[in-house]
């Protein structure tokens, strides 16, 4: 038998919001297709008079989709949502050309040449 919804919901919880790993927050987050759903969680939260939580006001589908994002997230996708931050942080761009060769991303790295 598998997990209920309210389940899966305390195991999203552990994995995501009480985990001391941030870069596996950022990863889980930054995902566009949870990012989408939990905008709309969050208008459902807030048109319901923002009584109990916004995961309260997902569908069991819901739910799954946001419990399967939960569970499969790796270290690596967590270093991703690292390096990711890191170059953005620093300006770069995420996507360098494929022209590009070695030492210019390393010259556009450390910002020597344009």
């Amino acid at each position: 038998m598998g997990r209920s919804t309210e389940e899966k919901i305390r195991e999203i919880v552990e994995l995501i919001d009480e985990c001391d790993d941030y870069w596996r927050k950022a990863a889980f987050y930054s995902d566009p297709d949870v990012s989408a759903l939990l905008d709309t969680l969050y208008e459902r939260w807030e048109s319901s008079s923002m009584r109990g939580v916004p995961l309260d006001y997902a569908t069991d589908d819901e739910v799954d989709f946001l419990y399967h994002k939960a569970k499969s997230l790796t270290r690596e996708d967590a270093r991703r949502s690292e390096r990711t931050f890191i170059k953005k942080s620093m300006g770069i761009d995420e996507e360098i050309s494929k022209r590009d060769n070695s030492k210019r991303r390393k010259r556009r790295f450390f910002g020597l040449f344009p």
